[in-house]
């Protein structure tokens, strides 16, 4: 009889101790999709953030007179010397239509506009893009703004996956 409990007992311990591996194996695989959405998700925010910046810096360069030309919420024209060239280029950023070729229903494009070229589309899981404008003391201008005042910007954007893991986008 003992060596039927030993056996039954055996069994029983196996058995949880194969459920507690699968199970273990299930959360590892889990957190590698969530961590993979994560990390698209933070490349394309820093795709982004490291175009925008690079231009935004040169907002005004090689400039007589105000450099902004168009300034809202999800919209920004500047004029600048992007080419150090001599000659004042046009840049534009606005945000465009929805991307509806990724699963994720907030995905946005950004486009961007050199002089009169055809727009730029950024498609890198954007879902906001915001631009605030301030005034030489650092206070926040109410729009319609005066163009001439504004001397600082601030963009603000939002990057989520393309792609949902348990209906959740990174």
């Amino acid at each position: 009889m003992a060596v039927w409990l030993d056996i039954i007992g055996s069994f029983l311990f196996g058995s949880l101790l194969v459920l507690n591996v699968l199970r273990l194996n299930g959360d590892m695989t889990d957190q590698s999709y969530r961590t993979i959405l994560e990390y698209t998700a933070q490349s394309g925010a820093l795709s982004v953030a490291l175009i925008v910046d690079e231009d935004s810096r040169k907002a005004g360069y090689g400039v007589t007179g105000t450099a902004i030309t168009i300034a809202d919420t999800a919209d920004i024209e500047f004029l600048s010397d992007l080419g150090a060239d001599g000659s004042v280029d046009t840049l534009r950023y606005y945000l465009g239509d929805l991307v509806t070729t990724t699963p994720n229903p907030q995905d946005r494009m950004l486009c961007r506009v050199l002089n009169s070229d055809i727009p730029d589309t950024l498609r890198l899981g954007l879902t906001r893009f915001a631009v605030s404008y301030f005034d030489v003391d650092g206070d926040s201008l109410v729009l319609p703004a005066t163009l001439a005042d504004i001397r600082r910007i601030r963009v603000d954007i939002t990057v989520e996956s393309t792609s949902a893991y348990d209906t959740t986008y990174a």
